[in-house]
């Protein structure tokens, strides 16, 4: 749950169902794909909240594991530099989950995306990281999106995502990620690279191929969830003109479509408090 500075100036807080998952989740089905989250959710009053905001949104959570270990609680902060967090995790729902718990993903399932903290601690990160080495030929979305304020071994977390970025469709970064992590290993010429870059837009690259696309200027409540809302603009897109894979044969005209989309939604969520996500119409 995502604890957001209310606008008024007053210090109080506002409660937002969050999470890059979840986030992505929402935005997916806001954009009309059939999607489901699978993790762990606290039975503790934040986690039947989350559970209830993912049906509401039409978000599949059969698949969920339900744990009576707490739900993660993320205090944001709106600095000039972008929104900081500070995460309460330790012994959390998210944390205990165990490659036991893992389920049998459905055939139907064309895509995985993973990402966030989910990956830094084990158990889930075993488990996480499992599910990725195991999924079927398809897409898979791997979006860094370092916390560092949760990261406790540097090292043990950066192996674990060179392990993870060669099983990986797309990469998505930003700045941050970026400064946090280092020089990315060479990529194959069929794995996209996203880079985001805020106010400065983003580059993408595949193989030799790159584009860049600017950011709108918009008026910023915070930028809870932006990275999440713009994977989920790009996939939607890549969804809704049926090019999903390989990724090589995608003409770039539908590429660069997609993301703008991505560049739009991200947009329109930051206009927001938390993650908000847009339909097609708010980005039409």
């Amino acid at each position: 749950m995502d604890l957001v500075p209310l606008a008024d100036g007053s210090g109080g807080l506002l409660p937002v169902a969050g999470g890059a998952a979840v986030n992505s989740a929402v935005a997916l089905s806001r954009l009309d794909v059939p999607v489901g989250f699978f993790g762990a959710l606290s039975t503790d009053a934040m986690g039947v909240r989350l559970a209830a905001h993912l049906q509401t949104e039409g978000v599949d959570i059969s698949l969920v594991h339900r744990s009576p270990h707490p739900s993660t609680l993320a205090i944001a902060q709106v600095l000039p530099d972008g929104t900081h967090f500070d995460l309460y995790d330790e012994s959390s729902a998210g944390r205990a989950l165990r490659p036991d718990h893992l389920p049998k993903l459905p055939p139907s399932i064309k895509v995985l995306v993973f990402g966030g903290i989910s990956l830094v601690h084990a158990p889930a990160a075993d488990a996480f990281e499992q599910l990725m080495m195991q999924a079927a030929p398809g897409l898979v979305w791997l979006d860094l999106n370092i916390r560092p304020s949760v990261i406790q071994d540097t090292k043990a977390h950066q192996e674990r995502l060179r392990r993870m970025i060669p099983h990986a469709s797309v990469l998505k970064v930003s700045d941050e990620d970026l400064e946090w992590f280092g020089p990315l290993p060479d990529l194959r010429p069929d794995q996209l690279l996203l880079h985001t870059r805020g106010a400065d837009g983003i580059i993408a690259s595949l193989g030799t191929w790159q584009y860049s696309h600017p950011a709108p200027t918009v008026t910023v409540c915070d930028t809870v969830g932006a990275g999440d809302t713009f994977n989920a603009g790009v996939l939607a897109s890549l969804v809704r003109a049926n090019m999903l894979a390989p990724l090589a044969e995608i003409d770039r005209p539908t590429l660069t479509q997609a993301i703008a989309n991505g560049v739009r939604a991200a947009s329109f969520s930051v206009q927001h408090h938390g993650a908000q996500a847009p339909t097609w119409k708010d980005i039409e």
